[in-house]
């Protein structure tokens, strides 16, 4: 539950609403905002809150195999460890495995990408690739695409870009401005 729910049930309730209103407008069933204003005066008087204690997994009994063989094997999949834990008794599913190695497995993330600045035709990026084209009058031909990309300013990219295509051994390219 967000604590911005929290704060908005406990704001109603101070302010005169009843706890079925609250629910409505908040969109969560009474006995939440029930257990939410008992929490909150549990809070206000000192005393501490004793959440509902988490069910026992299935995978419980078998976390010393899991932890085994994701030491021996740090890429095995989900799949194959679900295999193995079957073999050894285990009559759960498929998704609880891939789960609990989700929250085994660090997760990696993507460094990001920091953006730079250059000054006025400091910097230029180019492209060059091949096509297959089928034209009218001469039937499939191989076509060479090159782009130049001068940046002129820091905010604004102005392309000056051509396209070199073979006729008769001859590069000839076609400016666009």
């Amino acid at each position: 539950m967000k604590e911005s729910t929290l704060n908005e049930a406990v704001r109603m309730w101070y302010g005169g609403a009843s706890q079925r209103r609250i629910a409505k407008t908040l969109r969560v069933s009474r006995r939440t905002v029930g257990r939410l204003l008992a929490r909150h005066e549990k809070a206000r008087d000192g005393l501490p809150w004793e959440d509902r204690k988490q069910r026992r997994s299935l995978l419980d009994p078998f976390e010393e195999k899991i932890s085994e063989l994701v030491a021996r094997y740090p890429h095995i999949t989900a799949v194959r460890l679900h295999e193995e834990l079957c073999r050894g008794g285990f009559a759960g599913g498929y998704t609880i495995v891939k789960d609990r190695l989700r929250d085994i497995r660090p997760q990696t993330g993507r460094a990001p990408v920091i953006r730079f600045e250059t000054g006025p035709a400091m910097q230029a990026q180019m492209d060059y690739s091949t096509y297959e084209i089928e034209f009218t009058s001469e039937g499939l031909r191989r076509v060479h695409a090159f782009s130049y990309i001068l940046a002129l300013l820091p905010a604004a990219v102005h392309p000056v870009c051509g396209v070199a295509g073979l006729h008769n051994h001859r590069a000839r390219a076609y400016p666009r401005i």
